[in-house]
């Protein structure tokens, strides 16, 4: 529409669609639900969209006539389940409410849009994960003026909000991949990145996370420290400017700054910006992530992986504590330490340890129950809930200060002191030592006292029907059920003292809807009535009256259920508000619970997996005695699998090469000591019978095949750019993991790019790292470094099988036994016979049909072609053997199935030139 169409359109708009269109005006980019009376209505193209993503029938509004409209709807009491699913997709939701009783308003009920649900910004039990993290992410730029953001580098500022928790936290990084690796950790919901970004946006979109993404607009820093005063619930821009570099700053305030306005009429329950201090913690990048099944298994699922393996906490802030510590883990040595004293306190103390995880379990979500409070959101279950956790925390304090050790490990805790900085930025958690404040913590027993009081057993779900609170709490509401439920109680008890006053036996209180309530007194008794009594109706028996005291009685039955919930209602709002007001003292009391539980969850998985605590150290050694895959050993080896040991040495052997058959547990040995140092430096015990764990500062891998079809990448440029990124980000510091560099391209190539990174790694950066490997060739490195070593994992013929062992051996593999992995997979015998045919014919030197050597392998000045350097000597082939003589030898005949054979006979027919 032209904009001098728009005041003539408008005047043929209806007043409700005035403020529909002047609600949406403010909203452009949202889904508009409009509610009008008991539905949220959507019109024009809001309702077309919803229509199709939610499957809704689309009506129209004034059907055939010049402005007709699309519209659907949904209820309001189910609206929750619409809005979460449009939120999965990355919509934007605006609620507009009606403002007021429209049966209490004449003409139009006024409307406004009392909030904007986005995918980051929800609060909604039934639409989070309680043992996760639900986070609005914010990049900045740092005020820089930027070209192509990628190429000019840092800083960026990226903040982190969880509106659930209220907690906001923000870091300053150096450069693209940081940010990058940073948001992949986090996992948002919704990512805001400024608009001068373009590049990070792009390349964000490709993360595996499942961000909605959105361009942020024009960010003046002079204007940053008002923002964030004004969006938090107490000023808090002098202490972030102070405690924070200006990127930070400024991410924060965009996260802040969206928030408020999708919540015009609250603040936001920020006290403070956290530092989230990068260099502070071991770094695992998204492929890393992805490659060791840390949260997220190859499915998408949670079965499978390490959380899912350790993860056996009993509150949701516990989980939500444990996951981020598995994201992030420690690279501080006393606070690893520190983490890991906690966790053997719990194992020294089974007892202690059982009765604190069972206490734990009433606790609930007291974080997140706290900030709706604050919301203003929290419903009477919700508050139940929060009675019930607050009643089950003195057991909780009472098991930990059971423990006879208590005061020993707060003495060991103070050696920590360098690093519980480090722990508030990485969890939010309290920086003193949480076992030493057992005896001091706050159960906040005032408001369980009022809440318990208050409310009855199991509140119900919302404020609408009332009975959320106990008989006694309040001598009104008390008045006001009276009166609900013993009204023919009172009617009868004024009809028999109106008898007595005036002596007319006959007096009766009666009922019509017409005249409401009245005094029947027969003919025979109408000289008693009182003069007080006002006559409303003469009938043929005798008059009706009313008095002053039956019209207070009639008031106070007909209003007895309405002013009942309205007291309730406004009980529940000044109780809320009581608990609200305690919203800090809640946070931190479940603060302290949480690291706790993930304490005694760990100390609880380390007993029942016998694992142990490792001995992280400054040094350079990662030695691991009797090393297992923990996730492996709980689903695949079901108590048979067979541990391994590693010894990577900076001043030793610091780089493997491994060699040995597919499927014999190279991919597993590796990830199992990937996940060691993770689990170690999280401040766990580990799946082994010793570990020597020196500090790593990220773990880098290229492990497995995968393409990226939706990037145009092939699996060998998947592959490479991979090894682009640990080569460029790999410090002496870091632990590599390289499974089969080199496979998507010609031998010679794969072998050549194989051998240089191996090379790179040891010379240039000189890390730590395991290579497996196929290309046996590269075993030769070992011979020019004694920092470079060959191992191998065992596996033993017999027969046509092979068998294997998973044990690792000094000393490379002889071969790599593909044909008899792909005889475990089910390969038709007669594709398995020629096979072997073929590649004896190769092993033995011979030509091609063509007449040229097969090029894999190197050729002697001759031309002819050397055998693998660890094959055994084969005969040579006489000449006349022909190559069906070769695969008849080959066949298995017992394993040959009936259409397998007829396959052969026409595959040796071929062979020999025969026709069809």
């Amino acid at each position: 529409m032209q904009p001098s169409e728009q005041p003539a359109a408008r005047k043929k708009l209806t007043p409700v669609m005035r403020q529909y269109e002047d609600a949406k005006a403010l909203h452009p980019d949202a889904i508009l639900f409009f509610r009008m009376g008991d539905f949220y209505e959507m019109f024009n193209d809001d309702a077309v969209l919803v229509s199709r993503a939610l499957n809704l029938t689309l009506t129209s509004r004034n059907k055939g006539e010049p402005d007709e409209s699309p519209m659907a709807g949904v209820p309001h009491h189910a609206a929750h389940g619409y809005i979460a699913r449009l939120l999965a997709l990355g919509h934007k939701v605006a609620i507009c409410e009606q403002c007021g009783d429209p049966s209490k308003i004449k003409g139009l009920v006024p409307r406004q849009v009392v909030r904007v649900v986005t995918p980051g910004l929800v609060t909604e039990t039934d639409q989070l994960d309680a043992r996760a993290n639900h986070y609005l992410a914010a990049v900045d730029g740092g005020g820089v003026p930027r070209g192509d953001a990628l190429g000019v580098g840092g800083p960026y500022g990226l903040s982190l909000l969880d509106l659930s928790t209220g907690e906001l936290s923000a870091t300053s990084v150096p450069d693209a991949a940081t940010l990058l690796a940073e948001l992949a950790r986090a996992d948002p919901r919704e990512a805001l990145i400024a608009r001068d970004l373009p590049d990070v946006r792009a390349a964000a979109a490709s993360l595996a996370c499942r961000a909605a993404l959105r361009d942020d607009e024009e960010l003046d820093s002079a204007q940053v420290a008002s923002i964030l005063d004004d969006a938090a619930i107490e000023p808090i821009s002098a202490a972030a400017l102070a405690e924070h570099p200006l990127p930070a700053v400024r991410a924060a305030a965009r996260a802040l700054r969206f928030a408020r306005r999708c919540s015009p009429g609250a603040r936001i329950p920020v006290r403070r910006i956290a530092p989230h201090d990068t260099s502070g913690t071991l770094r695992i990048d998204e492929t890393a992530q992805a490659h060791l099944e840390l949260v997220r298994a190859a499915d998408g699922g949670r079965r499978g992986t390490l959380l899912d393996v350790i993860d056996c906490t009993v509150t949701p802030g516990g989980a939500r504590l444990l996951r981020r510590r598995l994201l992030s883990p420690l690279a501080d040595l006393a606070g690893i330490r520190r983490r890991l004293d906690e966790v053997e306190l719990f194992v020294s103390h089974p007892r202690a340890r059982g009765e604190l995880r069972e206490a734990l379990g009433g606790v609930g979500d007291l974080e997140r129950l706290s900030v709706r409070a604050l919301l203003g959101e929290a419903t009477p279950r919700d508050l139940g809930l929060l009675r019930d956790g607050l009643t089950a925390a003195p057991a909780a304090i009472a098991a930990v200060r059971s423990i006879p050790d208590l005061g020993k490990a707060a003495a060991r805790s103070d050696d920590g002191a360098a690093a519980r900085g480090k722990e508030g930025a990485a969890t939010g958690s309290s920086s003193e030592p949480l076992l030493a404040e057992a005896a001091a913590l706050d159960v906040v027993a005032d408001v369980c006292a009022e809440l318990t009081a208050a409310l009855i057993e199991r509140p119900p779900p919302n404020t609408r029907e009332g009975g959320i609170f106990r008989e006694g709490y309040d001598k009104e509401l008390d008045d006001a059920r009276g009166v609900e439920k013993n009204a023919t109680e009172l009617i009868l008890a004024l009809e028999a003292k109106l008898r007595t006053q005036t002596g007319a036996p006959s007096l009766r209180v009666k009922y019509t809807r017409v005249f409401g309530w009245y005094i029947e007194v027969t003919r025979a008794h109408l000289a008693k009535v009182p003069a007080t009594f006002r006559r409303k109706q003469t009938v043929a028996t005798g008059e009706r009256y009313t008095s002053d005291e039956l019209d207070e009685l009639a008031d106070k039955i007909e209003h007895a259920g309405a002013r009942a919930l309205e007291r309730e209602t406004a009980l529940f709002d000044r109780l809320r508000a009581l608990v609200a007001k305690s919203e800090g003292r809640l946070r931190a009391l479940a603060r302290k619970l949480a690291a706790w539980d993930v304490a005694a969850a760990l100390a609880d998985v380390a007993h029942r997996n016998d694992y142990v605590r490792p001995h992280v150290t400054a040094g350079e050694a990662l030695a691991i005695r009797d090393g297992r895959h923990p996730v492996v050993e709980r689903y695949a080896a079901a108590g048979h699998f067979v541990p391994n040991d590693t010894r990577l040495d900076l001043s030793g052997e610091r780089l493997w090469l491994i060699t040995g058959p597919n499927m014999a547990g190279k991919s597993t040995l590796m990830r199992q000591v990937a996940l060691i140092v993770v689990l170690a430096q999280m401040g766990s015990y580990v799946p082994a019978r010793e570990a020597e764990i020196g500090l790593v500062d990220r773990i880098l891998s290229r492990v497995g095949a995968s393409d990226n079809v939706a990037r145009g990448e092939s699996t060998f440029m998947v592959e490479m750019r991979e090894t682009a990124e640990i080569l460029r980000d790999a410090t002496r510091r870091s632990l590599v993991i390289l499974d089969e560099i080199g496979r998507g391209t010609s031998t010679y190539d794969g072998l050549a790019i194989a051998w240089a990174v191996a090379e790179h790694l040891f010379d240039a950066i000189g890390c730590r790292a395991l290579f497996a490997t196929h290309y046996h060739e590269l075993t030769e490195l070992s011979t020019r470094a004694p920092g470079i070593a060959n191992y191998s994992v065992a596996a033993r013929e017999h027969g046509d099988d092979v068998i294997f062992l998973h044990k690792l051996e000094a000393g490379p593999a002889s071969r790599s036994y593909g044909v008899a992995v792909a005889r475990l997979a089910g390969v038709p015998e007669g594709v398995l016979a020629r096979a072997r045919a073929i590649l004896a014919t190769l092993e033995s030197g011979a030509a091609l049909p063509g007449g040229k050597h097969a090029s894999l392998r190197g050729r002697t000045r001759g031309g002819a072609a050397q055998l693998d350097l660890f094959a055994p000597a084969q005969a040579a082939v006489p000449p006349e053997q022909s190559a069906v003589i070769e695969t008849l030898r080959a066949v298995d005949v017992d394993r040959l199935a009936p259409l397998d054979a007829l396959r052969l006979v026409a595959k040796l027919k071929g062979l020999l030139g025969g026709g069809g």
